[in-house]
């Protein structure tokens, strides 16, 4: 068993809380006076002359965000406006910041999660510890009227103008304490100081108990198309249809693996589970299997291994869904900064 699974089996309990982890209490208080005191610290910041929506959670670990971004940059450049994303870029270590993400950007670079945002939306991505920058770097040379971040909504130096909390639907807050004694990130009181609050997934029951009216709107993840990198390893094929539904092997290094594995058993298949640490990067002996067996993978594993591709291998891309309330709430923002800066 990993570290990881270790802290996620007593941080997201089936039953109870995770007694092991009562020891580490001094230091959730000492977390949570720390993330306090940054938060005041960078409360005040200029704030910048379009709309800045941020998407993220309070937890530890996939909510569902990112799929949220890329359906909030589809939404938008449907109705004519020029967004652009601005990411930390987990993962990814450029030569200079801001970076711009391209087709041909390694995700050693950039972040797996920037290089799958520009690969399936088309719109520009920008890479920065400093997300402002980075923000900035997206208004001087790609005219974008609204910015979106990919999480960042505990990066207080980035002005927002709408914040999105993106909560797991089966976990929850787990077990409803801080870092390192759970997965939260802040204190369930944030919830209340946030614009939207979205449930990834129809909430059961524990999470209708722990968040109760804080759920403003349910968000399903479902299936989009299937793809397959084409030999210039920069561009993918969208196909309709992916393998036969059968045997499987589904590779996923996420924040909730088993998330993705439940959505390929919907579609059919038989799922040989290859769960690895969120982010990791893989090499070509770790997804050789038998050869010959279709391999599934999420999109955002999927652009670590274009440089190795293998022609029976899949990536699924799952595209967010959202009741039409929501957008009509952030069509009103959107109207609402508008007046105001005239």
């Amino acid at each position: 068993m990993s570290l990881e699974d270790w802290f996620n089996r007593r941080w997201y309990p089936k039953k109870g809380g995770g007694r092991a982890l009562y020891l580490l209490t001094p230091l959730e208080i000492l977390y949570r006076q720390l993330s306090e005191r940054r938060r005041i610290r960078k409360a005040r910041r200029p704030p910048l002359p379009l709309p800045v929506i941020v998407v993220g959670n309070i937890t530890v670990g996939g909510a569902g965000k990112t799929p949220l971004v890329a359906e909030l940059a589809r939404w938008l450049k449907e109705r004519g406006r020029n967004p652009g994303i601005v990411s930390r870029g987990y993962g990814g270590r450029a030569r200079r910041y801001p970076y711009q993400v391209t087709a041909q950007s390694h995700p050693l670079e950039c972040g797996d999660e920037p290089l799958m945002l520009h690969l399936i939306s088309g719109v520009p991505v920008m890479v920065s510890p400093n997300r402002t920058e980075a923000a900035r770097a997206l208004i001087d040379y790609h005219q974008c009227d609204v910015i979106l971040s990919d999480d960042g909504l505990q990066h207080y130096s980035l002005w927002r103008s709408l914040e999105i909390c993106v909560v797991d639907g089966l976990r929850g807050l787990g077990n409803g304490h801080m870092l390192p004694c759970g997965p939260l990130r802040e204190p369930q009181t944030r919830l209340r100081t946030v614009d939207i609050v979205v449930s990834s997934g129809e909430p059961d029951t524990c999470v209708r108990q722990q968040c109760g009216d804080l759920l403003d709107f349910p968000m399903t993840l479902e299936p989009s198309c299937w793809h397959q990198f084409n030999l210039d390893q920069t561009s993918t094929l969208r196909l309709p249809s992916g393998p036969e539904p059968g045997p499987c092997h589904g590779v996923a290094a996420i924040g909730n693996p088993r998330r993705f594995f439940r959505t390929l058993r919907q579609l059919g298949f038989r799922v040989m589970e290859q769960p690895f640490a969120d982010h990791h990067q893989f090499s070509p002996q770790e997804l050789h299997f038998d050869g010959k067996t279709p391999v599934i993978m999420t999109m955002k594993d999927a652009v670590k291994c274009r440089d190795f591709w293998q022609s029976h291998w899949w990536a699924l891309e799952v595209r967010a869904r959202l009741p039409d309330l929501f957008y009509q709430k952030v069509h009103r923002h959107l109207q609402l900064f508008s007046d105001d800066e005239k």
